[in-house]
């Protein structure tokens, strides 16, 4: 058991360690929850997961290896314990009438299983998979109903309603588009399709954009705002709407709106996109954000032919824009004196100069800068985002390489300024003057082609080392500069790498083991010299 914030002193006598140890050792025991507290009198309470609450049965069944499921999941509960006993049942007598089952076992109208315990953070699941009879008639429907018992617990049920026939809306796909101008307006011809067996009453149209482009112009019938939730946007704030088109979309057919959706070009933009998806209309639409409906146009379908075959079309599309636009990336080093020996610190700096803002959110492709550590001291402390370079990719993170590929991932917004601070180790016999220059790459170690102005690319970490050797260094059999320390060599940048994005890894070592071992070993005669005199100091007593 551990004592969170417990604090011990130690004296110097081994008899007070040795006393303190046997107090620690012979503590009161933990002790269980009283049984009358509220955990034990209730026991654990759990609830059901569905990936669908309602789901729909393609009649006919258009891919056999793919019928629709119910799939639920039973979270344990982190507060409550384990329960034990957990037996699910799936009651399916109200859809057996029009549906067939497969996946496990069923006997008169009820599938179950056996779960056992499931633990406070334990996680068990199933699935049936359902389809349709083929005599059933489209847009029957019924509903099956989830309940589990525990022998220590209570477990709420919950209903799934299931329908025959389905509405499956997909969109087209948009090609790429390359060399958008900031400050422009694009037009997203978009197209919705019903491939399903039943007329839907509408679409929900669900669209999200980088933060390079603005909706333009807005709809009526559409409700902006921001999500924090898109799935490819790595917990970025991106801005969204949803918009709601009542027009029926009967099975078979194309649409295409009434007017294009658009997006402006923003002066920050560079690698952006904009996503859009659609499904049949929910009850509600969401209306956080500003509808602007004042005067503004409303969204509707117009039907244009036949639906396009199965394979061209998606229920989620990606319309990528690259702007012609640039970010130029400035590169700033340090320098410092320093004594044989001893540490010193260099920062170098990363700034995005704009005019657009880096957040490349579909590729690998990152930021990278690359750090040579100079000849003649040791890197003993780097920023975490930085992992050793090896010339083909990175390195486990430690100390003590020659060089260091750091990473930024984004965003980087224009303005952005990033410290990266490398403690470096003087070695006793490093060169007078002796620096290292540091570049922009990409992480894959290939140029990064938005940045046009390369002039502010580079720059150089410099040591002055007081009371240092020559210059230069001393010139090897091959002509290589001599002397201890990290010389970089010649590197062929060709792959990929990665790094946490925070500053601080720490480690410690040194670039000279001869001259470290003879300081320590200095430091402890010292000590052991102080602890003999203050020894002798306190047993003299004077004669009276």
């Amino acid at each position: 058991m551990s004592f969170p914030g417990l604090r011990r002193r130690f004296g110097a006598s081994a008899a007070i360690a040795v006393t303190l140890l046997a107090m620690g050792l012979s503590g009161a025991p933990a002790q269980a929850e009283p049984s009358g507290s509220s955990a034990a009198q209730s026991g654990p309470e759990l609830n059901f997961t569905v990936t669908r609450d309602k789901i729909r049965l393609p009649q006919p069944l258009v891919y056999p290896d793919d019928p629709a499921q119910i799939s639920w999941g039973l979270p344990g509960d982190p507060d409550g314990g384990t329960a034990r006993d957990v037996v699910v049942t799936l009651d399916v007598s109200g859809i057996s009438a029009f549906a067939d089952f497969s996946g496990i076992s069923c006997s008169e109208d009820l599938c179950s299983w056996p779960v056992r315990d499931i633990e406070a953070d334990g996680f068990s699941g199933g699935l049936l998979e359902v389809m349709a009879k083929p005599d059933a008639p489209l847009g029957t429907t019924g509903t099956a109903r989830l309940t589990a018992t525990s022998s220590n617990g209570t477990i709420a049920p919950l209903t799934v309603q299931v329908t025959v026939g389905t509405m499956d809306l997909v969109v087209n796909r948009l090609p790429q588009k390359n060399g958008a101008q900031p400050g422009s307006s694009l037009e997203a011809p978009i197209t919705v399709a019903n491939m399903g067996s039943m007329t839907s009453p509408g679409v929900e149209l669900t669209l999200t954009t980088t933060q390079g482009l603005d909706f333009a112009p807005r709809f009526a019938n559409c409700a902006y705002g921001t999500t924090d939730d898109f799935p490819y946007g790595h917990g970025r704030t991106l801005d969204s709407a949803v918009c709601r088109v009542d027009t029926p979309l009967e099975p078979g057919k194309r649409y295409r709106l009434s007017a294009p959706v658009g997006v402006d070009v923003r002066g920050t933009a560079l690698f952006e996109f904009l996503d859009y998806r659609v499904k049949p209309p929910a009850g509600t639409v969401t209306t956080a954000g500003d509808s602007r409906d004042g005067g503004a146009p409303v969204l509707t379908l117009v039907q244009d032919g036949a639906a396009p075959p199965p394979g061209t079309v998606t229920e989620q599309a990606m319309w990528m824009i690259n702007a012609a636009n640039t970010a130029d990336l400035a590169v700033t080093g340090d320098s410092a004196e320093a004594g044989p020996g001893t540490e010193v610190t260099l920062t170098a700096k990363l700034r995005n100069d704009g005019p657009a803002t880096f957040d490349l959110l579909t590729s690998d492709d990152q930021i990278g800068l690359l750090v040579d550590i100079p000849e003649g001291t040791t890197a003993v402390r780097v920023p975490e985002r930085c992992r050793p370079w090896n010339g083909l990719g990175t390195d486990d993170p430690r100390p003590g390489a020659p060089q260091y590929l750091c990473e930024f991932r984004g965003p980087f917004p224009v303005g952005r300024s990033v410290d990266l601070p490398f403690t470096l180790r003087v070695a006793e016999d490093a060169p007078a003057t002796t620096g290292a220059t540091m570049r922009t790459m990409s992480v894959n170690g290939g140029e990064l082609t938005f940045d046009t102005h390369k002039a502010n690319n580079t720059a150089e970490f410099t040591v002055r080392v007081n009371n240092g050797g020559g210059s230069g260094g001393s010139s090897g059999p091959d002509g290589a500069a001599g002397g201890h320390g990290n010389q970089p060599q010649t590197q062929t940048i060709s792959a990929s790498g990665s790094g946490p994005d925070t500053p601080g890894m720490l480690a410690a070592t040194g670039s000279s083991g001869a001259a470290v071992t003879a300081w320590a070993s200095g430091a402890a005669l010292v000590a052991g010299a102080a602890l003999l005199a203050a020894t002798r100091g306190r047993g003299h007593r004077t004669a009276g």
